[in-house]
């Protein structure tokens, strides 16, 4: 065996390189899947809480929007009653120009 290769060795030697190729290459390939899947389940949960912030956001303007009524309605409530006692107190003056009067007429 000087220097002379047989069949048996070549074939050996050509098994081990596709061998070694056919490992980089699906190595390389799985690395390049798992960072697709990494990036995809990362879109994924990102868009999960985008959905949830969206329902948060919507529950707050709902509540929002409930309480600017209730606060109207207060305000309402508030210049009703102003409004009731100014009307209280015109009717005291007319109580006692009424009470003037009676005495005056002798009632």
């Amino acid at each position: 065996m000087s220097g002379i290769l047989n069949s048996s060795d070549v074939l050996t030697a050509i098994v081990a390189v596709a061998t070694a190729a056919g490992g980089w290459s699906m190595g390389r390939k799985s690395s390049g899947n798992d960072a697709m899947q990494i990036a995809a389940d990362t879109v994924d949960m990102l868009q999960a809480q985008i959905e949830t912030l969206k329902d948060d956001k919507e529950t707050r303007d709902s509540e929002l929007l409930e309480l600017r009524g209730r606060v109207s309605v207060l305000e309402n409530l508030v210049t009703q009653r102003a409004e009731v006692g100014e009307v209280h107190d015109d009717l005291k003056s007319a109580r006692i120009v009424i009470d003037k009067i009676a005495v005056k007429v002798g009632a």
